[in-house]
């Protein structure tokens, strides 16, 4: 927001990062109500049940999102203590048209495929099918077209060591019939031993993987932002795979449009099947590009946007706008998200418009943003689901706790909204 100004990093963007100490928790809980009568949009009874429907009900909002649950209304969302203005652009540029919310109906149970995103140190870890801790962060989601499931790429924990000495660093894989779970794990589909690259020794720091499915080529195709120690190699890495599950094979390493490259992201459009590259170039100024008809190499800038960003996550609505979702470079410390909204029709020139900061909290309920979620429920409505992390305020360890937050992005008449469900 306009009235929160972010602290400037002490070293540019992610230079000033640990590369060997981010590891993944995704917090996840189990809670049920009978509570048949209280609604989306209606002041909250005073007997409300003790778990609060309020917060029963916010991850039901999340879980209809995501297909599981039936038609029902909306409640409202507790408010932040720290509420920030929105900025005033809001209300200029093009409409945003009211999105309908159904929601489960209050008398099904919650369970733990329910999604909790996790806000504080208080939140427990997310697990996997085996029992075991979710180690997918900076993730990427994709519904394959083959087999219909859902596979969340992410990174695995860094400074991970075998018994040999090496190290483990990669990207994770773990798949699910659909977004709210169960997620099993199917492996690490990009090892640290997999990245080769002419005249430079790893260990590499493999970060923000993102896949598309090219159907010209029937392959899987995964784009990341490849590093080694103090942030100066600057390249994005290329590997591919013809299963969703891997595993990958490494296709090169390359400065896309011979510029440096550190965060980064892909998009592929749902109007043409375009797929796009995002990235900071050199953590000076924003810039995309076409990827070529095999996703395998960029194509050339189209558009760039100053001043820079970092965790950017683009999509489009079903009424044809483009949007896209950002943060500001402050390592690993949470600030006021970015939200633009395109006046332009396309990437080449998106005409970008500063929404300010949907959360309308200064440090965005500790989150930065890694990606967004377009799904179609089972009814055939459109949600977008705002994937983040949750950096250094998970747990008690700091970035080591490092957790999940997953929430349904809310769109109203001139604006875009991000709620703290608690």
């Amino acid at each position: 927001a306009t009235t929160h100004q972010a602290a400037p990093p002490t070293q540019k963007g992610e230079t000033g990062k640990l590369p060997n100490r981010r590891y993944i928790t995704f917090c996840g809980g189990q809670v049920s109500s009978s509570a048949g009568e209280e609604r989306l949009g209606r002041p909250l009874r005073s007997d409300r049940p003790p778990i609060g429907a309020h917060m029963l009900a916010g991850w039901l909002v999340l879980g209809q999102a995501l297909g599981q649950a039936s038609v029902g209304n909306v409640l409202q969302p507790a408010q932040s203590s720290q509420q920030a203005p929105m900025s005033s652009s809001l209300t200029n540029g093009p409409p945003i048209y009211e999105q309908a919310r159904p929601l489960a109906s209050m008398s099904a149970t919650a369970s733990s495929r329910l999604i909790q995103p996790c806000f504080e140190e208080t939140c427990p870890p997310w697990t996997d099918t085996d029992g075991n801790r979710i180690e997918a962060h900076a993730a990427g989601m994709l519904q394959s077209p083959l087999d219909g499931k859902w596979y969340w790429y992410g990174e695995s924990a860094k400074g991970s060591v075998s018994s040999d000495g090496s190290m483990l660093h990669g990207v994770n894989c773990y798949s699910a019939s659909d977004l709210a779970g169960p997620w099993q794990f199917e492996g690490q589909v990009l090892k640290q031993s997999d990245v080769d690259v002419d005249g430079v020794t790893g260990p590499f720091i493999i970060e923000r993987p993102k896949v598309l499915f090219n159907p010209r080529t029937e392959t899987f195709v995964m784009w990341f932002h490849l590093e080694t120690e103090g942030y100066l190699y600057r390249h994005a890495g290329v590997a591919t795979s013809k299963t969703a599950n891997g595993r990958f094979s490494f296709v090169h390493s390359v400065q896309p449009d011979g510029l440096p490259s550190l965060d980064m992201s892909l998009f592929r459009d749902p109007l043409d099947d375009q797929a796009y590259f995002i990235r900071s170039v050199d953590n000076e100024y924003t810039a995309i590009s076409r990827l070529t008809d095999n996703y395998l190499s960029s194509a050339g800038i189209i558009s760039t946007h100053r001043p820079v960003f970092e965790g950017m996550a683009i999509f489009r609505h079903t009424n044809g706008t483009l949007y896209c979702i950002a943060s500001h470079l402050t390592n690993w410390d949470p600030n006021p998200l970015m939200v633009f909204r395109a006046a332009g029709t396309s990437l080449d020139d998106p005409q970008w418009v500063d929404m300010g900061n949907p959360t309308g909290d200064p440090t965005s309920f500790n989150t930065q943003p890694t990606f967004v979620v377009s799904t179609t429920s089972k009814t055939g409505e459109q949600f977008f689901i705002y994937l983040a992390d949750n950096w250094v305020h998970a747990g008690p360890e700091g970035l080591p706790d490092a957790s999940y937050v997953w929430l349904p992005l809310r769109f109203t008449k001139g604006t875009l909204r991000l709620e703290k469900w608690d």
